[in-house]
């Protein structure tokens, strides 16, 4: 793999900002945890956390609206750096689930801004056969620094609860060089609408341009559409899980944070590279069929541990629950961020991936809530069934989608074609 001078620069830049990124992406794996934990935060609370991360993500579209009239993303990572991230160190001042949330929300709000700003870097600085390995190795080095950050505050809140104000404003120190080091990349010949942004341009054009990408674009829309159900899957379980961890299997800090924020981003760790490398050389809609089925086996063993209660063997059932979640979220991480380059062609991505990241933030305004009504009148081995069928339905759908694009000959843009051709050597199976 041979780099120019600019790839290398961005793309050690990139390594650099992703060393600090991952003490923020430690804390989001364990937040949860801290407000049942520490915050004695009750169901309800806990659903409306879990829906924040997602549900943020529905700015994604204004922030992709403001990033394309913009020729410099820089000013937006350097507010993300003071506002998003190093609101983290009031947590030295928290003692409630409120206070807790509240900045919480300001955390997750400007962390939906960095996955178009960021797909905007690769786009126009990382050379197309690059950037699903490049990625990877971003992705790989964020999980070393989060593992090691969970495992560390799972053994320092098992000594002392109340130190979990401390690693949150680490955390957020070291988030906020994270964006400055960003904002230090130079976008090399980036195409921006240099007309004056209007206050309605900024909030209405978005949302037309949303319905008009997916109208357009077919193939984006049934990705899309995939990506969807395979999100319900994924967020109809998150109210379950603290409540299942803490109070079915009694697990302390140290055996949640190794379940969570440990063994969970193994797969991540090994596998994102190489998950980055067959991205760059298959189908996205294969990607995602396999990606989606392997996740689907991660709350069949969840399933399976439920009815071990008791035997001695139910924390290490879940611990390789939470290794096969690594193993397909090591896909997911890829597709969910390199997928909307393949789709944007020649337009500008951070439009595609601000449709992209919205339409995760629209199915959290139900699908948690939904896993909460489940999970207090049915019980958590029914949420975790739902899952499981939503799981293997999006797996499915996938599947079928990469028939019919083998079959109908769809051409990706033009610098896809090495893609292509490459598919169009393996004919499909079954």
């Amino acid at each position: 793999m041979k780099l120019g001078l600019i790839e290398k620069r961005t793309f050690w830049l990139l390594m650099l900002a992703s060393f600090f990124n991952g003490f923020v992406f430690g804390t989001f794996n364990i937040q949860d945890i801290v407000a049942k934990k520490a915050l004695l935060a009750l169901d309800w609370q806990i659903t409306i956390l879990v829906m924040l991360w997602p549900l943020s993500n529905l700015f994604s579209i204004w922030w992709g609206k403001a990033l394309e009239h913009s020729k410099s993303i820089s000013k937006f990572f350097v507010l993300t750096a003071f506002i998003g991230r190093l609101v983290l160190l009031f947590m030295l001042w928290t003692h409630s689930y409120y206070s807790y949330l509240i900045i919480m929300i300001f955390v997750f709000s400007f962390n939906s801004l960095l996955s178009p700003a960021q797909n905007s870097i690769y786009q126009n600085n990382i050379a197309t056969e690059n950037r699903g390995v490049l990625f990877g190795y971003t992705v790989s080095l964020v999980t070393i620094i989060a593992i090691a950050f969970s495992y560390s505050a799972g053994k320092l809140m098992d000594i002392n609860e109340d130190w979990f104000r401390y690693i949150f404003s680490v955390a957020g120190l070291m988030g906020c060089i994270s964006s400055l080091l960003m904002a230090m990349i130079k976008i090399e010949n980036k195409k921006y609408n240099a007309a004056k942004l209007k206050l309605q341009q900024l909030f209405v054009t978005p949302i037309i341009r949303t319905v008009d990408i997916l109208k357009k674009n077919k193939d984006f829309a049934i990705f899309q559409r995939n990506f969807f159900i395979y999100g319900i899957g994924f967020m109809i379980i998150l109210p379950a899980i603290p409540k299942f961890l803490v109070e079915y299997l009694k697990m302390d800090y140290s055996q949640t944070f190794m379940a969570k924020g440990v063994i969970s981003q193994l797969g991540i760790l090994f596998l994102a590279p190489i998950a980055g490398r067959i991205h760059d050389n298959k189908n996205p809609s294969f990607f995602t069929f396999l990606a989606f089925f392997t996740l689907g086996c991660y709350p069949v063993i969840l399933l399976i541990s439920s009815f071990l209660i008791g035997s001695g063997i139910e924390n290490y059932v879940v611990y390789f629950a939470y290794l096969v979640f690594g193993i397909g979220m090591s896909a997911i991480v890829i597709s969910w961020n390199m997928s909307s380059i393949c789709f944007a062609g020649e337009d500008d991505v951070s439009m595609y991936q601000s449709v992209h990241v919205t339409l995760t933030g629209l199915r959290a305004l139900i699908v948690p809530f939904i896993g909460y009504l489940v999970l207090r009148y049915f019980g958590v081995k029914a949420v975790f069934i739902i899952s499981i069928v939503m799981f293997w339905t999006a797996s499915i759908l996938s599947y079928l989608e990469y028939l019919r694009i083998c079959k109908s000959g769809f051409k990706y843009p033009a610098q896809f074609g090495r893609i292509v051709k490459y598919f169009r050597r393996i004919p499909p199976r079954g």
